[in-house]
Formats: structure tokens, C-alpha cells, sequence
């Protein structure tokens, strides 16, 4: 008893310093201007990456150990081209020209690669070691139940307490970010970030959080009429708790729609839609058809309401420098299909791709469209493998959100909403190369996927006992217990 006693303390322990070494980028990341600078992303990656090797030290299931080696798979096949790129000689028709030119121009004896650089920028490598840890980090977390549990209410408070400081710096010092002067995007919500699209998508996943955990609440409401709601004392503290959770959802809408961000505004309403959906469908029971026309509709409605805000009815949904930089990046695409430009060279690219009709303000050291620039620099097969990889996950958490019954449905469709948000907003803008909303979503992600691929819960169902009269002396058999596989 004693040695078991030790073996399990040390588990605990380990344990919990995971949690934390988890839970402290997910929730400090976008606090200094969205942890853009080296510093932050090293300081990241090292508590990541310690999270990392204690989480593999615990067993997976098998299901759980797929779903992981499928996911580093794909990251080392994105290494691997990463490296190819730098590499001198490997491929001689696919070598950038501008090492003959350097050499003709300069005098240089420089070794041609396929990449403009002769190695891979460090922002390149701190971004990817900041995606590949923090999703495995919130993966191998969540395969306990409550620290998982615990992962997302760290996010959801967090992501409040974001919303919360955006408010007040809005009203109090709209001039300034945190101790800085505020440069761009005056008179707009920014929280913690330079950017308002990326605030806006924090902003955005927050609000799913919380509207998911406001109508989990409400599903635990019991009443027969909206007469008789308050008459059961138990429904007093739970109508409270709705309310709360619902104001707080709130408060990060609000915030979201003073950032002035179109992309994260529509994003983050259809992801509001599909978490919806994905909670409702099962409870109202009704057939496909049903959900499918309440979705279309609803979809419609929202559309609607969009196209007559603020600066998506004034402007449209992308600008016309947007449409422009989308052609250049599809013009070097076909350029260099195979294997891109160079991991992290879009910056250096970019120049020389701007036509002399282009506007000169302002520099574009980002495409507005992640999986346009993931093309541009490694290629369309990785680009394929990332929207691969993205629908892959995004069709594993709806799953698992409608085969779910208990309070995980909750979870599951919330992060499946964030998804969502994440992914279709990456089509149009940079928020998931910011690492102030890259880890927050690749732990919330990684704990959504370990959740989903959970082993169903055994379930034991006696039979009914055999009734035995009192003085006929006859001893009850022993009752036999089964086990379910419903979860």
C-alpha cells in the first residue's frame, strides 16, 4: 500500500506541472502584443516543449497514439521540406535565380538552393515549434478528463479578462497598447495585439466558450413551463449561473464588434452557428433535413445581418489591396508549385511580386490569407496536406460532438465552433501566425481531439434482482453485472 502510495504521488506530481506548464502560455501568450517578439516565442516553446516530454511519458490509447503520430507525421513532412529548401544542390531547376544573380552581380561563390535564404528565418522555426508543442501539449493533457476540463476554463476566463482590459483601454487610453503608443488601428478595440483581426479572434473563440457554457447550464434547468421556472428552488441558482455565463458571452461579443474586424465578426457567427447546431441537433431530435433547414436559415439571417455592419456594409468583405496581393501570391504559385519559396521568405518575396500599380503604403510582411502564403513558401502539395489536415480534425470534433451524451458534447462543439472560426478566418487573414492566438487555439484543439477520441466510459447495468419472501429460507443468487459499451 505504501509503494503504491509513492508511485502515485510522483504521477500526481508530474502531472500537475504539466497542467501548469500548459496553462501558463495559454494564458499569458497574448498578454505582451500578442508574444510577436523572439523572446516570447523561445520562452513558449521551452515551457511547451518541457510540457511535452512529461505528458509522453504517461500511456495513450490506441486510438489516441493514431490520432498523435498521424499529427507528427504531418509536421515532419513539413520539416523535412523545410529543410530541403535550405539545402545546397538538392534539385537544380527548382534553385531560386537570385544566387546565380548574386553570384554574377557581387562576385560571390554562393551554393543555389530552392529557398532565397541560405537558412530558415527563426520566426519560421519558433512558429512551428510553437504549433507542434502546444498541440501536444493540450492533446496529452486532455487525456485526463479534468485537466482538460481545466485547460478550457483557464481559456475562458482568460479570454474574459482580454475582453474585459479591451473595454477599458478603449474608454480610458485609446491612444495607447498596454504602455505604448497605439500606432494603428485608433478608435478600434485592439485588447493585447497590434492587430484588430487577431483580437478579434480571441475575441471571437471566447464568445463561443461562452455561449456553449451558458446553454450547458440551461440543459440542466428542470421546469415544465416558463411560468413554473423559478418556483423549483434548485432552478434559482442555475437561472443565475445562465445569466452570468451569458453576460460574459456577451461582453466578449461586444468586444469583438468594437475591434471593427469583418473577417472575425462573420468568422466567429458561423462558428456560433456550428456549435450551436452540433449541441441542438440530438436534443431537439429531429431528422437531417430538419437541422439541415434550420442551419440554412439561420445562415441566411446571419448573412444578412453582416452585410448591413458597420464596415462590411461599407466596404465589403475584402479590400481591393487584399484581391491584388491574393493574385500575386497565385502567380508565384505557379511559379514554384512543387516546393514554394522558402520556409518564411514571404517577407523577402513579396517586393518583387508588387506591380507598379500597386499601392506603396504600408508594408505587406504577411499575405492576409495563411494556407496562400503556406502555398507560396512550401508549396501546393503541404498547403494540400494542411487544408487536409484542417478539415481531418474539424470532421473528428463534430463527430464526437453528436455521438456524445454527457457534458463533453458542450466542450467538443464549442472547440469544433472555434475550429471553424480559426480555420476560415486563416482563408483571409494572419491570425494563427500570431503566436498570441496560435497557442491558445492549437492547446484548445489538442485538447478537443484528445477528448474526442476518448474510450467509451464502461457503463454497469445490473439485472433486476429476484424477490425473495422472508422465512423460505432460499439464498438470492448472486446478481450478474454486465457492461455496456454506451459511453
Amino acid at each position: 500500500m505504501i509503494r503504491r502510495l509513492h508511485l502515485k504521488l510522483p504521477v500526481e506530481t508530474f502531472r500537475s506541472i504539466q497542467l501548469w506548464l500548459t496553462v501558463t502560455p495559454l494564458t499569458l501568450a497574448p498578454l505582451f502584443f500578442g508574444s510577436v517578439d523572439q523572446l516570447s516565442v523561445a520562452i513558449w516553446s521551452v515551457l511547451l516543449s518541457i510540457s511535452t516530454l512529461i505528458g509522453a511519458l504517461g500511456p495513450l490509447s490506441v486510438a489516441r497514439r493514431r490520432l498523435l503520430f498521424a499529427f507528427l507525421a504531418f509536421s515532419l513532412a513539413y520539416a523535412l521540406v523545410a529543410i530541403a529548401q535550405v539545402a545546397p544542390n538538392l534539385i537544380e531547376h527548382l534553385d531560386d535565380p537570385i544566387w546565380r544573380r548574386a553570384n554574377e552581380v557581387l562576385g560571390l561563390n554562393a551554393l543555389p538552393r530552392i529557398s532565397s535564404r541560405a537558412e530558415i528565418p527563426p520566426d519560421a522555426i519558433g512558429h512551428f515549434l510553437l504549433l507542434v508543442t502546444a498541440f501536444v501539449s493540450g492533446f496529452l493533457v486532455a487525456t485526463s478528463r479534468p485537466d482538460g476540463d481545466m485547460l478550457i476554463r483557464f481559456a475562458r476566463y482568460s479570454i474574459l479578462a482580454y475582453a474585459i482590459y479591451g473595454l477599458a483601454a478603449l474608454v480610458l487610453t485609446p491612444n495607447l497598447l498596454l504602455w505604448a503608443p497605439k500606432l494603428a488601428y485608433r478608435g478600434s478595440l485592439t485588447a493585447t495585439f497590434v492587430n484588430h483581426n487577431t483580437a478579434a479572434t480571441l475575441l471571437g473563440a471566447g464568445a463561443i466558450l461562452w455561449f456553449c457554457l451558458a446553454y450547458q447550464s440551461l440543459q440542466s434547468l428542470q421546469y415544465a413551463s416558463i411560468r413554473l421556472l423559478l418556483l423549483i428552488p434548485s432552478n434559482e441558482r442555475v437561472v443565475f449561473t445562465v445569466i452570468l455565463h451569458t453576460v460574459a458571452g456577451l461582453v466578449c461579443f461586444v468586444a469583438l464588434l468594437l475591434t471593427g474586424s469583418r473577417g472575425g465578426l462573420i468568422c466567429t457567427a458561423l462558428g456560433l452557428l456550428v456549435a450551436i447546431v452540433l449541441m441542438v441537433t440530438n436534443r431537439l431530435r429531429r431528422r437531417f433535413w430538419y437541422v439541415a433547414g434550420f442551419g440554412s436559415l439561420a445562415l441566411a439571417l446571419i448573412a444578412g445581418w453582416l452585410g448591413q455592419t458597420g464596415r462590411i456594409g461599407s466596404k465589403g468583405l475584402l479590400d481591393d489591396a487584399r484581391w491584388s496581393v491574393y493574385e500575386y501570391c497565385i502567380e508565384a504559385i505557379r511559379q514554384r508549385p512543387l516546393l514554394g519559396a522558402g520556409a518564411g521568405t514571404f517577407a523577402d518575396l513579396f517586393p518583387s511580386l508588387r506591380a507598379d500599380g500597386f499601392s506603396r503604403w504600408g508594408v505587406w510582411d504577411y499575405a492576409h490569407s495563411t494556407i496562400l502564403e503556406i502555398a507560396v513558401e512550401m508549396g501546393i502539395p503541404i498547403a494540400a496536406m494542411v487544408v487536409v489536415a484542417a478539415a481531418a480534425s474539424l470532421i473528428i470534433l463534430v463527430r464526437a460532438a453528436l455521438k456524445s451524451k454527457d457534458h463533453s458534447r458542450n466542450s467538443l462543439a464549442a472547440i469544433a465552433g472555434i475550429a471553424v472560426l480559426s480555420y476560415l478566418h486563416a482563408t483571409v487573414d494572419f491570425s494563427l501566425q500570431i503566436p498570441g492566438y496560435l497557442i491558445p487555439f492549437a492547446v484548445l484543439l489538442g485538447c478537443g481531439l484528445a477528448r474526442a477520441t476518448s474510450e467509451p466510459t464502461p457503463r454497469r447495468s445490473g439485472r433486476t434482482r429476484e424477490f425473495i419472501a422472508v422465512g423460505t429460507g432460499r439464498t438470492p443468487e448472486p446478481t450478474s453485472v454486465e457492461l455496456s459499451s454506451q459511453p
